[in-house]
């Protein structure tokens, strides 16, 4: 299926918010760095092309229901997503390949529109927060691409919800208001607790996926390094316990762990009190 390996700006806003705190952001490709993205500039004929991707990719999935592939592989070695690895399956799927060749794009430089839009975007859903300046790229993003943004809300909308079924405008300024109101203590925490659970998350399910030892004990080498990033007591030893468990059960074919799948659970808990903002 040709839309296998597309990612949606949601999917990018996670990752480039994690990347501030290092694992995603140490593979990510030159063409997705801000050094990059600071000398793109967003035009009416980019949009243009990303939407026709995006309308491309939802008739194939309309054409081809019930065909997607397995995603297990879709991440790097130790699991952990990248743009690096996003760009390089792109490219190597001859289907995603000639999609975006016939709208001007390759995986990277696909990639690359994207990203700049999603630190754009990042930018005016954060206008007036102290977080503006914090969030990933925010000195290399280029003002007229904030304005570009602006000027252009209603077709990025339509790219958004042809990415994404689920997509609504006002789920969307919902969860930046949530976003904006978070507790200034807890911001730092919150975008890097999402990125760190994802490839965590499918361990704790019963009979989780079988990996090599190898790429275990390298997932549970990363989770301890994120456990030292993180400013709550708490965080930092719930991912120390699944750190310690993905190694203790590194060469079992599953992992069964009940610590492992209650540190996350204490994870989810935290997160919902503290990363959806007062609402108000």
């Amino acid at each position: 299926m040709a839309s296998r390996w597309m990612p949606t700006l949601l999917t990018l806003a996670l990752l480039l918010i994690g990347g501030r705190h290092g694992q995603t952001a140490q593979a990510a490709p030159p063409a997705s760095s801000p050094a990059a993205a600071r000398h793109l500039l967003l035009s009416d004929d980019l949009l243009d092309r990303m939407i026709a991707v995006a309308r491309e990719r939802q008739a194939l999935e309309k054409s081809h229901p019930g065909t997607d592939e397995d995603d297990s592989d879709d991440d790097d070695d130790t699991g952990v997503p990248t743009l690096a690895s996003m760009a390089n399956r792109m490219d190597a799927d001859p289907d995603t390949r000639a999609m975006l060749a016939r709208h001007g794009f390759t995986g990277k430089s696909y990639l690359l529109a994207m990203t700049t839009l999603a630190h754009a975007g990042a930018q005016v859903r954060m206008a007036g927060t102290k977080w503006a300046s914090t969030m990933p790229g925010a000195a290399s993003v280029d003002p007229r691409n904030i304005g570009f943004y602006k000027q252009h809300a209603a077709k990025i909308s339509t790219l958004n919800a042809l990415n994404n079924p689920d997509y609504s405008p006002e789920e969307d300024a919902r969860l930046a208001h949530d976003l904006r109101s978070i507790d200034p203590e807890d911001f730092d925490d919150c975008v890097l607790l999402i990125p760190a659970t994802l490839p965590l998350t499918p361990l704790a399910e019963p009979g989780s996926i079988a990996t090599t030892p190898a790429s275990r004990i390298e997932l549970a080498r990363a989770t301890g390094k994120v456990a030292e990033q993180f400013h709550s007591e708490r965080l930092k030893k719930d991912f120390t316990i699944i750190a310690d468990e993905v190694r203790r059960h590194a060469h079992e074919p599953r992992i069964e762990s009940a610590s492992l799948a209650a540190a996350l659970e204490d994870t989810r808990i935290w997160a919902t009190g503290r990363c959806k903002g007062s609402g108000s």
